[in-house]
């Protein structure tokens, strides 16, 4: 027997979605989505156009990121130190009222 399962509600579509998001963020990269430090400072860079980095603001591209990038609050940040991945950190570093209130140990 077969059962009509409505678009969206089907679990295995929803799980395959996931991971082609997961595979084109992957497979993007950070390929010339920041600007080169080397061309910023001096105007020119030693790799020429084989730089990953952008060399114009026209070069720039967007960032594709996960859709849960930066949802979770970064486990340093909450716990009071500082984290060492700075704003490249997969997490958020600013808290919400509710998370800034201490948690009773």
């Amino acid at each position: 027997q077969r059962v009509y399962v409505p678009p969206g509600n089907n679990k295995r579509e929803e799980a395959e979605e996931a991971k082609a998001v997961e595979l084109e963020v992957y497979n993007q990269g950070m390929w010339k989505t920041e600007l080169c430090n080397k061309w910023q400072e001096t105007g020119s860079c030693p790799y020429g156009d084989y730089c990953q980095f952008a060399h114009d603001f026209t070069e720039l591209r967007p960032v594709i990121r996960h859709p849960k990038y930066k949802t979770e609050v970064c486990r340093m940040v909450l716990s009071g130190g500082i984290c060492p991945y700075g704003h490249r950190c997969h997490f958020r570093h600013s808290l919400t009222e509710q998370e800034r209130i201490p948690v009773p140990r």
